[in-house]
């Protein structure tokens, strides 16, 4: 889980400056720093990512203060940024206290996906793979999941871009891969970002899989790495899904369409066969 949690109790002090930081427990990516001035606290929100843009919520449990400047959230950092995103100030002359806890999430709740946009299949032009599983699927496709296509494909497979975009994260360390949840953050990956703020996020990739590196730009077809089996899976295969983020630990899936030679297709049955075409 993204989160970190916090309290504070204090009693009426003279005005000096403390401050503390928080990241979260499983990456160590994203932090909140909090920086207390007398009786007033200011949150800053960092993103530690280099180019991965990130949404961070925080619930706060208060005594005795109220917000002063910023505002509620949920918050979108930019990759490798800081920013202040509120202040809290005693209401009145007696003790306060607060508690907090923060969740974060890949990708910008804001953006808005470009419905008309039609995705390349993320393989070479002519080559024909099957689907394993496919949008509300019985095994990971489900929930805020469940927008997802998975291509069988033996381990060292050409992967393409299936649309224009900027890489802003990507693993390809990783050794490990099995059906269990302990596996689950194994994964090696490329993500790319879309014109619309959108991220197309390709997992599973073998060890050394990829072929681009940060802040490389790309256009549809664009070779930018080979699948493998890390990560959560049950065999050799890529997922494919576009997100953005949310208020909780989980990004959004969304819908979305890719051009096959059969034509367009959304969510594909699981057992078809699609050939990649211009």
């Amino acid at each position: 889980m993204f989160l970190r949690l916090l309290f504070a109790l204090v009693l009426m002090a003279p005005t000096l400056v403390l401050a503390d930081r928080s990241c979260d427990t499983k990456f160590q990516k994203v932090c909140i720093e909090t920086v207390r001035t007398g009786n007033a606290i200011a949150f800053y929100a960092e993103n530690r990512y280099r180019l991965l843009p990130v949404t961070m919520n925080i619930e706060l449990e208060l005594l005795n203060l109220h917000r002063t400047e910023g505002g509620a959230g949920p918050f979108v950092l930019g990759g490798n940024e800081r920013v202040h995103v509120f202040t809290l100030s005693q209401r009145r002359k007696s003790e306060w206290s607060y508690r907090y806890t923060f969740t974060w999430s890949r990708g910008d709740i804001t953006a808005r996906h470009d419905d008309s946009h039609m995705y390349r299949l993320p393989f070479a032009l002519g080559k024909a793979f099957s689907v394993g599983q496919s949008c509300n699927g019985n095994f990971t496709h489900t929930g805020p999941h469940r927008f997802a296509v998975d291509f069988n494909m033996p381990e060292g497979t050409a992967i393409h871009a299936a649309r224009d975009g900027v890489v802003v994260d990507l693993k390809e360390n990783s050794r490990s891969g099995g059906p269990g949840e302990q596996y689950k953050d194994q994964g090696n990956y490329v993500v790319i970002q879309h014109a619309d703020r959108t991220l197309a996020q390709y997992f599973h990739l073998r060890p050394g899989g990829a072929e681009v590196r940060l802040g490389d730009r790309v256009r549809a077809g664009t070779l930018i790495g080979y699948s493998g089996n890390t990560g959560q899976s049950t065999g050799p295969h890529l997922h494919f899904d576009v997100i953005r983020g949310t208020k909780t630990v989980k990004s959004e899936t969304l819908p979305f369409r890719f051009v096959t030679a059969q034509g367009p297709v959304r969510c594909p049955p699981r057992g078809t066969t699609l050939r990649a075409v211009k």
